[in-house]
């Protein structure tokens, strides 16, 4: 048991460098075929433990970034960062641990319905994972595809469906392996090849509407450690202020997350009004990440306004776990006194907020984490003509963070048929086409306006009209269907 457990451990790390950076995805496909031989004719306990084992693998490796905001700018002692990554770990890797013992428990691996159990019980996991508490769909297996032909799928099943593929084209392989064979395995694997292959581009199921808009997307290249330190906020307004007047006379121009380290009723009146004056001036939208006071002002809300050519106001509704917020029994919030985090537990915004008006199309808006929620941006999406995103993952210094945020930024992209413009403080800022290819990007930490031409569109894809529905039902019904089959596999056994 000891070198299978070793086995599974391996293999989760290894399916992370399908991720990016590294992007190598067939290591990803032989991680998840090593699980699931070492998982065959295991009991049901053991497969708990197997997939518990293979799930703290990949997230210890995936999601190792935190500790960098709970450390490095939280002022939290090494040995508290070190906990908190295996501790969130831990928690994520419960959901393959209980969805494929629960696999196990209703077909054996003998069965041949056992490749389609283990792809909705992965495909369980990983909507399910993304929903309770403060939910966490960061690393769905799906995001190491973007770069292959499954990439045609987001628009139909965004990337929870390409992950099911994923694990029901592995699990048929396997099962060809150990007998029982049953060629019906070959079949299903090669259908889903064949499928990859025959899928539209993302793109085709939208169509240009009206110009390309001339944007600029404003990299302002200030640290974390940076930002908050006294002296600072007025140089690095200056620089937010100079960049946006440089580039006066584009249709929209886009600053990151909280770009000034100023609330905003600070610069509400003055710095913002004298630049959207300007703006509007030269026709030009100007989107500022910033922060704005709850209503009893008790807390702030992660927000984004709209000055010069455009208005509105978005506020953020979903938190970065252990960046704004600290999803831990109350038991355990003694432990956090030492993490001193600018703004950590912030307040939250209401659902279906209202679009950016920009020149003649409109803009969906998320900040941040809040890209990772796919089904939710498809929702959110509609009517739109284009996504913007602001971020700042600065927090995680040079980890994978940011190159994996990008990834699930692309996978955005291609789920909805629109163009995307993502926009961060120290990078990656790019500009995302609408079949989740990077068009063009800025690099890492430095100081950058990144200036292009990106064309709105209208329609919708397949995923943005019925977002996870689909899924969630196919689970649902799955697991009713092999339920059903285990009751009559025990009557005539």
């Amino acid at each position: 048991m000891m070198w299978r457990l070793a086995a599974a451990l391996a293999g989760g790390g290894l399916a992370t460098l399908g991720f990016a950076p590294f992007g190598w995805w067939p290591l990803t496909l032989a991680a998840i075929a090593l699980l699931l031989f070492v998982l065959r004719d295991q009991s049901i306990p053991r497969v708990g433990l197997l997939g518990f084992a293979f799930g703290l693998g990949h997230f210890v490796s995936g999601i190792y970034w935190v500790f960098y905001s709970t450390v490095y700018y939280g002022n939290a002692p090494p040995w508290m960062g070190v906990m908190l990554v295996v501790l969130l770990a831990a928690v994520l890797a419960l959901f393959p641990a209980v969805l494929l013992a629960l696999t196990r428990w209703l077909v054996p691996t003998a069965s041949r319905l056992w490749p389609l159990a283990v792809a909705l019980g992965w495909l369980a996991s990983e909507l399910i994972r993304g929903t309770v508490l403060e939910g966490f769909p960061w690393l769905a297996t799906g995001y190491a595809f973007i770069d292959t032909p499954l990439r045609g799928l987001a628009a139909v099943v965004g990337v929870h469906g390409i992950s099911a593929a994923i694990w029901l084209g592995c699990a048929s392989l396997v099962a060809l392996l150990r007998p029982p064979v049953w060629r019906g395995h070959a079949l299903i694997t090669l259908v889903i090849l064949v499928n990859a292959l025959a899928w539209p581009s993302p793109s085709s199921w939208t169509r240009a509407d009206g110009p390309a808009l001339d944007v600029a997307l404003i990299q302002g290249n200030v640290a974390q450690a940076d930002k908050w330190r006294p002296g600072q906020a007025p140089i690095i307004a200056r620089r937010y202020e100079q960049r946006t007047d440089e580039v006066l006379g584009a249709d929209l121009i886009v600053w990151p997350e909280v770009a000034v380290p100023y609330t905003y009723p600070q610069i509400r009146d003055g710095y913002l009004a004298r630049i959207g004056e300007r703006a509007a001036a030269a026709g030009s939208a100007v989107v500022v990440g910033t922060l704005i006071p709850n209503a009893d002002r008790t807390q702030m809300l992660n927000s984004v306004v709209g000055i010069g050519a455009t208005e509105g106001t978005y506020l953020k509704r979903h938190l970065v776990p252990f960046g704004e917020v600290f999803p831990l029994p109350d038991f355990m919030r003694p432990l956090l006194d030492v993490v001193d985090l600018k703004f950590a537990n912030l307040d939250t915004g209401p659902a279906g907020q209202a679009h950016f008006p920009i020149r003649h199309t409109q803009a969906s808006i998320s900040i941040c984490f809040e890209d990772v929620f796919g089904d939710e941006i498809a929702r959110e999406g509609r009517g739109s003509g284009l996504l913007i995103n602001v971020t700042n993952d600065a927090w995680f210094h040079r980890s994978t963070a940011a190159p994996q945020h990008l990834q699930i930024a692309r996978m955005r992209a291609a789920e909805t048929g629109r163009p995307l413009l993502k926009v961060a403080q120290t990078g990656l800022t790019a500009m995302i086409g609408p079949d989740g290819e990077v068009q063009r990007q800025l690099p890492w930490f430095e100081l950058a306006t990144l200036r292009g031409s990106v064309q709105p569109v209208a329609g919708h894809t397949p995923y943005m009209r019925w977002d996870d529905r689909p899924l969630w039902w196919g689970c649902l019904l799955g697991a009713l269907l092999l339920l059903g089959w285990r009751r009559y596999a025990q009557r005539v056994g």
